[in-house]
Order: structure tokens, then C-alpha cells, then sequence
């Protein structure tokens, strides 16, 4: 993988595992929530479910070697965030009675 300067992965998951192993640059990244700052030589791994993302956090590009196990799914093998979100407000205002019926 490799990110220019700024470049985001958003917050997601997968029905599989990734480790990473950082080859060049820094990069800001979360786990379940937790923040780290990964460098040169660092390796991380987010296990099946976990909601992780990335920031490039350097001047430079950043890149890393990434393996996943068990090989991804054909289709639907990234779950973002924002995706949900956006589902999560559709369907919670869809009981506001705009239509002029009352909701229990």
C-alpha cells in the first residue's frame, strides 16, 4: 500500500485479518479507537471486526506491506464507517411523521 501526503483511509472493517508492516513514511492509526503512530519498522495487525483507519502523518508518501488471511471475499470485504453513518441517520429519521402520519 501506499498514501501521498494527506491521504486518508477511513474508519472501516473486514470479515478477515491484515497485518501491516511499515516500509517508509509515518502514518496515524486507529484501531478499535486507539490511536498509534506507526513508523519505519513497525507492524500492527487488526483482527477480523476491528475498525481501523489511516492518516498519512508525514511529509512524504508513506508506504506498507500489507497480508490478509483468510484471502478476502470476492465482494462486500470493506465495511466503512461513513457508509453505516449514513444508514444509521436515513433510518433513524425515518419515523419523523414528515409524511404526515403519526409513528408510536
Amino acid at each position: 500500500m501506499q498514501y501521498a501526503p494527506d491521504d486518508v483511509a477511513g474508519t472501516h472493517d473486514h470479515p478477515f485479518e491484515e497485518t501491516y508492516l511499515i516500509l517508509e513514511g509515518v502514518v496515524d492509526a486507529t484501531f478499535d479507537g486507539e490511536r498509534h503512530r506507526l513508523r519505519h519498522g513497525d507492524t500492527a495487525w487488526a483482527g477480523a471486526g476491528c475498525v481501523h483507519g489511516f492518516t498519512n502523518a508525514g511529509d512524504g508518501p508513506v508506504r506498507w506491506l500489507e497480508t490478509q488471511a483468510p484471502q478476502p471475499p470476492p465482494r462486500h470485504s470493506y465495511r466503512f464507517t461513513r457508509d453505516w453513518d449514513h444508514l444509521k441517520d436515513v433510518l433513524g429519521n425515518a419515523g419523523d411523521g414528515d409524511d404526515g402520519e403519526e409513528r408510536a
